[in-house]
């Protein structure tokens, strides 16, 4: 039996991106036969932007509520072309051949926008940061947990 995927998507207002990445996420599993759940995790706006906190709660989701083998940390403006889900059991940066639905520009000197994990090595590293409001420095701090793990 395959592994379970937990695809993790941190959120707020932005409507017309979740439209397209539902769509184009459910097109690219499917092709790959993946069995998955899709985990948007949606903050108001009472505070600034916690990206990493969200992405921690949603990995608890993949993990009490659906018994994922592996997680998908996904922005929602990040659009797949031609990208391999398939489980690792090592933490992958996925973000190389994804296109931004604003401008089609490619990503791929950053360990952010979307990383891949088997359950056992997000546990390892403790997961994200709660620590960072705003944009930026929780993918560079989890790229050193990686690192120094």
């Amino acid at each position: 039996m395959g592994k379970k995927l937990g695809v993790i998507v941190p959120y707020r207002e932005r409507d017309e991106h979740l439209k397209i990445f539902r769509k184009e996420i459910k097109k690219a599993l499917k092709a790959q036969g993946i069995d998955y759940n899709l985990i948007v995790i949606q903050q108001d706006n009472a505070k600034l932007f916690n990206r990493g906190m969200l992405l921690n709660i949603g990995y608890l989701y993949a993990q009490e509520l659906y018994k994922c083998d592996y997680v998908v940390f996904h922005d929602v403006d990040m659009i797949p072309k031609d990208v391999d889900y398939s489980y690792s059991d090592i933490p992958l940066h996925l973000a190389t051949n994804f296109s931004s639905s604003k401008n089609n520009e490619v990503f791929d000197q950053y360990f952010g926008g979307v990383t891949m994990f088997p359950t056992e090595a997000f546990d390892k590293i403790n997961g994200y940061s709660n620590k960072y409001w705003g944009w930026g420095f929780e993918d560079n701090e989890l790229l050193f947990r990686c690192i120094k793990s």
